[in-house]
């Protein structure tokens, strides 16, 4: 059986990277154990989604800080300085753990030869 086509939009919607018809997650935070359409396993094992923690980190810290880097050379005040980080994260930090977590799921996909099973 080969692999289905790496496909971005199946990342962004938060799609089965076999399949990509399968919804991979219920909420912001729920993965579905297996994928509804095709079977296909979302936890491989114990520690699986630390990796995609590591990713989430590495995007937080590209999107943090070049803005923290201008805000310091436009000389603003001190308190929007040390504001802007938390604000960040909490408006961006879910949507960014999200994808991250999806994003890790369709790497796996792609770097093993393990269909679950087949």
């Amino acid at each position: 059986m080969a692999k289905a086509p790496f496909r971005l939009g199946s990342i962004l919607r938060a799609r089965c990277p076999s399949c990509h018809t399968g919804a991979v997650m219920k909420g912001l935070f729920t993965f579905y154990p297996r994928c509804e359409k095709c079977g296909y396993n979302f936890n491989p094992e114990n520690g699986f989604y630390l990796g995609a923690m590591a990713l989430s980190y590495l995007l937080i810290a590209m999107l943090t800080i070049p803005p923290m880097i201008a805000l310091k050379v436009f000389n603003v005040d001190i308190a929007v300085l040390i504001a802007f980080p938390f604000v960040e994260f909490l408006v961006v930090g879910p949507l960014v753990i999200f994808y991250a977590r999806v994003a890790w799921l369709h790497l796996e996909y792609r770097m093993t030869d393990r269909l679950d099973g087949h």
